[in-house]
């Protein structure tokens, strides 16, 4: 499938989004000619507040393949280890001082590299978590999509499994602007760094994530994910990152 045609593709769905988006304004105005009161678009605040940890969005014990035990163990060490390391790394940059930073070592320098890891940690985790969901099916529009961009959803598959065998840390579908299509991406750690893009499917394949159940088998660990992906989620997440285009 050519990019031209990915692109192509990209654009109807963004159209299609964004008339959405124009109904919406649209209706938004004339409320308030109605005199009808509207809520406030969001600000900026002026720091981040203590990140709260997420709970498990489903029960531990109701995805098959994934046991609860691997799974609570997962979100009770793991992620909530980075949330709590997250908070404790802004509350030392409070009193840090930027001043002694430098091309080599400086506690502020340390503690801005561990704030990246501990904040797209906590955020990578809650994504993977959030769309974890026992029998669902991927909805049309995200089949075509997936279809479009990898030539098919087992082909899809396919990419997706390669890329989960070659990484040591997250592999991440996303919605990146810059080329306006689909793109996996793998880390080797938790500084994600595919600037403009917006993940849409997330998965951990960290050791903490499958070695509880699967031991070393990767492939194994994949297809329980694959069996729990929460496909309404996922288009959501890839609905609004279109909007956004």
């Amino acid at each position: 499938m050519s990019e031209e045609m990915n692109r192509r593709k990209f654009g109807t769905l963004a159209a299609a989004t964004a008339a959405v988006g124009v109904a919406t304004i649209q209706g938004s105005a004339l409320a308030q000619r109605a005199g009808v009161a509207r809520t406030p678009p969001p600000t900026l605040v002026a720091a981040p507040s203590v990140h709260a940890m997420v709970p498990l969005p489903f029960a531990p014990a109701s995805l098959p393949g994934l046991s609860e035990r691997m799974l609570t163990s997962h979100h009770t060490n793991n992620y909530a280890t980075a949330v709590r390391k997250l908070n404790e790394i802004r509350q030392q940059l409070g009193t840090a001082d930027p001043a002694g930073a430098g091309g080599y070592w400086s506690m502020y320098g340390s503690l801005r590299s561990a704030e990246l890891g501990a904040r797209n940690s906590s955020l990578l985790h809650e994504m993977y978590f959030a769309n974890l969901a026992a029998a669902q099916t991927q909805p049309l529009p995200l089949a075509q999509m997936l279809s479009e961009r990898f030539g098919g959803a087992d082909r899809f598959q396919a990419q997706l499994r390669g890329a989960t065998r070659a990484s040591n840390g997250w592999v991440v579908l996303v919605v990146d602007p810059a080329s306006r299509t689909l793109e996996l991406v793998a880390t080797e750690g938790h500084a994600f760094g595919s600037w403009s893009a917006t993940p849409v499917l997330v998965l951990d394949v960290y050791e903490h994530a499958y070695a509880i159940d699967f031991g070393a088998d990767k492939n194994a660990y994949f297809d329980a994910f694959w069996r729990n992906i929460a496909w309404n989620e996922v288009h959501a997440r890839a609905t609004r990152a279109i909007g956004r285009l």
